[in-house]
């Protein structure tokens, strides 16, 4: 298929599946040309010099040719053909074609809660970020055929795209050895030097990896062998704040960088950082920062 993307209308319904795409596209780059190709829209959009964050998963996958590739998690690697690259929200990244070469690239942008299980079992990690796929003719007409049903039904997003998504990502990873990721990108770095109790660590290292999707303190409570209250009262003792305050807190910082550093919609941006809606979001802007999302979003410095 020539060059082509697109980015796909989404909706709560979407939302609640397991797997979702919210754009798609494929470019093939001459040697010498210049990357990304034009036209995408800001949240997407990036310059090799400044890189970008994004607010959603994305999976580039490089058909033809190679390249370099760059994150907050990993040094500048060399990336080439049959390999994928995962893009994680919220992580920096920059990567492009060489001069000499070109590549011919797939790509989807997807989230939901299949990606985010992912990660918390550790099949997936931002510090292991490029993979081999084993299957590449396989991946390539998996790509193509969410393409052509793009192309044929421009104003849907279906559960047909999400099947089709699901096997791209059973071919992304289905070599991934099972082992645990030893630390969380996501954490502030402020908390890794200072929080010395290791139940308390666990815990924001949780609540700033998975408040993404809906997540509150039984979630943490699954995974530590420890009770409500002691966990509370260790959580207070060594933040000076419960730990509803913090999944709160990690939601807002999320919902703030949304906010200065894309252009989109409230509504999503609310999804996006772990509220089930908008209102949701406002009121905590109001109740935290005094203002309104949409006011907050005005006079924040643009970055």
């Amino acid at each position: 298929m020539d060059n082509f993307f697109t980015y796909l209308p989404i909706s709560e319904n979407n939302m609640r599946w397991e797997l979702y795409l919210t754009g798609v596209g494929t470019a093939t780059i001459s040697a010498g040309q210049s990357y990304p190709p034009p036209g995408h829209p800001l949240v997407y959009d990036f310059k090799w010099e400044n890189g970008r964050v994004l607010p959603e998963y994305q999976i580039l996958f490089i058909a033809e040719g190679e390249g370099i590739f760059e994150s907050k998690d990993l040094q500048q690697i060399h990336v080439t053909q049959n390999n994928v690259i995962l893009l994680f929200p919220g992580q920096w990244h920059r990567y492009k074609p060489l001069n000499n070469s070109g590549w011919k690239e797939y790509w989807l942008s997807w989230n939901g809660e299949r990606l985010y299980w992912l990660l918390r079992k550790g099949l997936i990690a931002p510090n292991a970020a490029v993979l081999d796929v084993k299957k590449p003719q396989q991946m390539a007409v998996a790509f193509e055929r969410i393409l052509e049903h793009v192309q044929l039904h421009p104003a849907q997003n279906s559960n047909v795209l999400s099947a089709y998504a699901m096997e791209v990502l059973t071919l992304a990873i289905e070599n991934i050895q099972t082992s645990p990721i030893q630390k969380d990108a996501a954490l502030p770095s402020q908390y890794v030097d200072s929080v010395d109790n290791p139940l308390v660590f666990k815990a924001l290292q949780m609540i700033w990896n998975q408040s993404y999707r809906n997540f509150n303190i039984n979630d943490i409570l699954q995974a530590i062998p420890i009770t409500r209250r002691t966990l509370e009262r260790q959580f207070s003792k060594a933040l000076g704040r419960s730990v509803g305050t913090e999944i709160t807190r990690c939601r807002l910082e999320r919902a703030k960088h949304l906010l200065t550093n894309t252009a989109l919609p409230i509504k999503q941006i609310a999804m996006a950082a772990g509220f089930t809606n908008s209102d949701w979001m406002s009121r905590v802007f109001r109740r935290e920062l005094k203002i309104s999302p949409g006011q907050y979003r005005i006079s924040a410095p643009q970055k």
